[in-house]
Order: structure tokens, then sequence, then C-alpha cells
């Protein structure tokens, strides 16, 4: 009995049957055949979309736009033209395989771009893929398949008690210091601390909430912080207490200043006339501070490593560490500062030893 008797008149299986007809092999048809007849009995197929990858990724990104800052979106959007569109655009949806994925990849890499911008258009593809699946359009994300582009983890620099105080010491004078104190005493990411508002400050309990983001740009501001994970609150030590209390005091009497000209955002860390902070600003007068005090140049941002990697040092709990980072796992916090766990290591056998032989 021939394979597609007795299903002609069942078009959905007419057509995939048609579709079978364009393997080598009589038993390899069957084989994919089997598998589809299967999907439809049991109510998985999936019809292939006829969107192609172009008209997909368009209404996909609108769908986005709401979810990602604007920094995001234009990098986003910048990937689209100029690499995603142009290599997998014309390709239908439902048609595009692991090779194609893989080939995309390569051409990506023959065009000389790192492997960071590799992997982070990557991603975009993925997730958009991903997406894809979700709304039953494709069965199954091809990029999943193949290997991805992997960027090899960057050794961070970070300070030292002393380098931190004298640090501390020298920006004290700085328009810029409660942003500096605020990123080296609770591990706060750049847009953490320049988001921050006077309302999510708990004096009475002595923590912090971060519920807002100041983007990239330092044009907007972006509710709730870089993931769920990072809607979190922070504890406070006495020290950041007393300098945020000297700050309010500050910004009462600029406020008087200024009268209506001083800007109604709320914010912890502004300028004099309470406008967000340019992260540009910010960053060119942490660079001068370092060079001031003869310190080892590093990014705003290892001030959050130097955060956390003390608070390791010192024997405080991952967990906690990682709640303070607003890190989505422990995994994560780990995988990030494996470079210290070595040295707690020993000092750990070493206190285990002290109790066991010197005690």
């Amino acid at each position: 009995m021939n394979i597609g008797e007795g299903i002609a008149n069942t078009p959905i299986i007419y057509s995939l049957y048609q579709r079978c007809l364009n393997f080598e092999t009589k038993k390899e048809a069957e084989k994919a055949l089997t598998a589809l007849l299967n999907e439809v009995n049991e109510g998985t197929y999936i019809e292939p979309s006829k969107q192609t990858y172009r008209e997909y990724m368009d209404a996909w990104l609108k769908s986005k736009e709401h979810d990602l800052s604007v920094q995001t979106l234009k990098a986003y959007m910048s990937y689209l033209k100029t690499h995603i569109i142009p290599n997998l655009g014309r390709l239908p949806l439902a048609t595009i395989t692991p090779l194609h994925i893989q080939g995309f990849i390569s051409s990506l890499r023959s065009k000389g771009l790192s492997e960071t911008t590799t992997k982070r258009i990557f991603n975009v593809v993925n997730a958009s893929l991903n997406s894809a699946v979700k709304l039953e359009l494709i069965k199954k994300n091809p990029a999943s398949l193949i290997e991805k582009p992997k960027v090899a983890a960057k050794e961070t620099t970070v300070w030292t008690v002393k380098e931190i105080s004298l640090f501390l010491e020298y920006s004290k004078s700085s328009p810029y210091y409660t942003a500096f104190l605020l990123a080296v005493t609770t591990g706060m990411r750049q847009g953490e601390v320049l988001g921050l508002q006077w309302r999510d400050v708990d004096f009475e309990n002595e923590c912090l909430y971060i519920r807002q983001t100041l983007t990239h740009d330092g044009k907007g501001f972006k509710e709730g912080a870089k993931s769920k994970a990072g809607n979190r609150s922070i504890g406070l030590d006495a020290f950041t207490v007393s300098a945020l209390k000297q700050q309010r005091k500050t910004i009462v009497a600029n406020k008087l200043k200024y009268g209506s000209a001083y800007g109604e955002y709320d914010l912890v860390a502004c300028t004099n006339k309470g406008k967000p902070i340019n992260p540009r600003n910010l960053l060119r007068t942490f660079d001068n501070i370092i060079k001031k005090a003869s310190l080892p140049k590093i990014r705003f941002h290892d001030l959050r490593h130097t955060h956390a990697s003390l608070m390791l040092q010192q024997g405080e709990n991952i967990k906690l560490i990682s709640e303070r980072l607003g890190h989505s796992s422990v995994k994560i916090t780990l995988d990030t500062y494996s470079h210290v766990l070595p040295n707690m290591q020993k000092e750990a056998s070493n206190r285990l030893a002290q109790q066991l032989f010197n005690s």
C-alpha cells in the first residue's frame, strides 16, 4: 500500500505527505511523515508560518518597546538594520535552520566583529526565535541547536580597603560624592545610584529600595531595576546613613536657593539644581579623582565588584551578597567572583586547623 493512500482527503496530512516527497529515500520520508502524523494526532502540530523573518522581527521588536531601555532598543535596531535583516531577513521564519544561524554567526565573525558584539547580536536572534516558539509560529528554535558564541570572562580590577578610603577622601569635595559613596558601600549599579529617590530611602530601618534607574544616556528613567531580582532592598551602614542625612540637608538648602528653578525629581544624587547627573560628567570626574589620588585605574562599575569582593573576603554569606547585588541566582555571583574564592578557601582551612590543633 502506498504511504499516501487513505490520506489524500485530509488536506493538512496530504500537504505534509507532499513535503516528505523531497527526502532522498523512502525510509527517511516515511519516518518524517510518521512523526508529523503523530504531531497532528496529539494536537502538537504547528502549521509553518508564512511570515518572513524580517516581517516577524518588525513585529517582535515593536512588542518589546516597553520592556527595553531606550539604549537597549537603539542597539537592537542597529543590529537589526546592519546585520540581522541583510543576512536572515528574506528567509521565511518557518524555514530557518541551525545551518542558517551558524552561517550567520560565521558572517559576523568574518566582518571582524568582536566576540562580545557577535554574542550580543546572536542573543537578539535567539530571544526572537524563543518568542516565536512560545507564539507557536515555529516548533523549535534553530538557534538553540548550535554552539553559542562564547566570551572569555574579563578579569576585574578591584581596590583594597586602603585605596577605597583614599578615593573617598579625595572625592569629598566633589558634587558627586554621594554617588561614589553609594556605589562603594552598597554595590549598586551606576543607573541605580543615579536613579535613587528619597522616597526609596528608609532611614528608620537603615535600608534603601531599588525601584528606578537612570538610563545610560541620562535622559530618562526606567521603572524597576535591570531584572526582577534587581528590585531589591539593600541594608545601609551607619556611616552611609549619616552621609545621606547630610546630603538631604544640602538638597533642602539648594531648594531654598534655587526656588522654582530646582528640578523636582526627588533624586538623592543630583546636580545642585536637582536635575539628574549626566553619566558622562560622573565618569569624567571619577577618572580625574583617580588620577589626582594616584590610584590604580578602574571603571565606575568596578566599585560594585570591589564591594562584592571585599564582602566575600570578610566572610559574608554568599546568598546575602547575591541579594545585595540583585543577581537572579547565587551561581551568577559565584561565577563572577570565583577569583576571590581560592583565598577564602585557604583562610577557611587555616581557621579549621586553628580550632583542631591549637585549641
